[in-house]
């Protein structure tokens, strides 16, 4: 068990890039960081050593998802907040029978947290002040995608999933979602960058991880905001 004055806030896919970062902030603003991740990392050390307590789990599988939920159930008495950071990022297959990208994105981008935030809503409720539920989605999802049509779509259902769940939970629980675009590039979006082949917002491209936890410290700190979606993107959605 965590502290009693110490509150729990459960971010998943917290092993790399913005899950990492955003779990290391949660520790420092002296929250109890409960982490999952998929493959272990230096940086799941990293957040051991600091004390979060890290558990592994396969998001695409709905029984370990529910050894998460019993593993949560048992090690805190109450939740601050649950942040979905897991994801995938599959391409379509071209293969126009082969189902296999949507069925695996569904299970990771929807049916796990469909899960996790039903099963641990009495946790929630047990937060001495209003909970949070923050699902972190995509600039693409309401845009849609040529190559990654099942990645689109079930983070576009993410964000539907978000004003149904503030409907359902409110007003103990706020339900949100953040939409970023490219806050920290791959080797590939470089090129591209270079070529000119990649859309740059108006307020240019690669801020870096911190703006996603401003925003998150701003959802949690606010108590009139929920079934909401916050783009974190520069301005992209002005094109």
């Amino acid at each position: 068990m965590p502290p009693a004055h110490s509150e729990s806030i459960l971010i998943t896919g917290a092993s790399r890039r913005l899950g990492l970062y955003n779990a290391k902030k949660c520790l420092e603003a002296g929250f109890h960081v409960i982490a999952t991740y998929r493959h272990r990392t230096k940086g799941i050390d990293e957040l051991e050593q600091a004390g979060a307590l890290v558990l592994p789990v396969n998001m695409d599988s709905p029984e370990e998802v529910a050894g998460l939920i019993a593993q949560i159930e048992q090690s805190t008495s109450s939740l601050r907040a649950i942040i979905h950071n897991a994801s995938g990022w599959l391409s379509d297959s071209e293969n126009p029978e082969d189902s296999e990208p949507l069925d695996t994105l569904f299970r990771v981008h929807m049916q796990a947290p469909w899960l996790i935030n039903r099963s641990l809503y009495p946790l929630l409720q047990k937060c001495r002040g209003t909970a949070d539920i923050i699902h972190m989605t995509d600039y693409n999802a309401l845009r849609g995608s040529i190559e990654h049509a099942a990645y689109a779509a079930t983070k576009a259902g993410l964000e539907s999933l978000t004003r149904s769940f503030a409907k359902m939970y409110a007003p103990k629980v706020k339900v949100n979602a953040i939409a970023p675009y490219l806050i920290i590039m791959n080797e590939g979006d470089h090129v591209m960058a270079e070529e000119g082949t990649l859309p740059v917002p108006p307020m240019g491209l690669e801020p870096g991880e911190d703006v996603i936890w401003q925003t998150i410290d701003y959802v949690m700190k606010n108590s009139y905001v929920t079934g909401t979606t916050l783009s974190v993107d520069g301005g992209m959605s002005l094109k």
